[in-house]
């Protein structure tokens, strides 16, 4: 991915390797009257897409029906990482069958050993197709690294 690389030198390697290894992500969206609105969510990197659930009748759904654009944050604020792109609820089993998988391997309650899954009533399954990313890391005097992606 660094061929997408637009300005930088933090390499898509660890950017990768931090999506993969996070376990919640701040989601924010837009709500009908132009307000921000942002909330952690669990989620699964595939190394391309980001994907998270959300039950139908919460802020952020809603938001999403009206403006499926979505602006992402990983990280502290001294090792960041922010991807931007639009968003759209999944749909073909195979795909659902495939992040479910994954999900349920990263979320398992440490006490119980019972796995989370995507599978819950009135939830959708979004998919964001990252379009930009920007990360800052520590130590690098301030420079952002950027990858657009078609």
């Amino acid at each position: 991915m660094d061929e997408f690389r637009t300005r930088g030198f933090i390499p898509w390697s660890k950017v990768d390797h931090f999506l993969l290894a996070f376990r919640s992500i701040w989601v924010s969206t837009t709500r009908p009257d132009g307000r921000p609105h942002a909330v952690p969510v669990w989620y699964i990197w595939d190394g391309r897409n980001l994907y998270f659930i959300s039950e139908r009748s919460l802020q952020k759904s809603r938001n999403l029906v009206r403006q499926p654009w979505i602006v992402v944050h990983a990280g502290d604020g001294d090792d960041v990482i922010i991807l931007e792109g639009p968003v759209e609820i999944v749909t073909d089993r195979a795909e659902l069958e495939k992040v479910d998988a994954v999900y349920r391997a990263k979320y398992v309650d440490p006490g119980s050993g019972a796995q989370a899954t995507i599978f819950e009533p009135q939830v959708d399954l979004y998919r964001v197709n990252v379009k930009h990313v920007m990360a800052w890391e520590y130590g690098t005097v301030a420079n952002r690294t950027d990858w657009k992606f078609k």
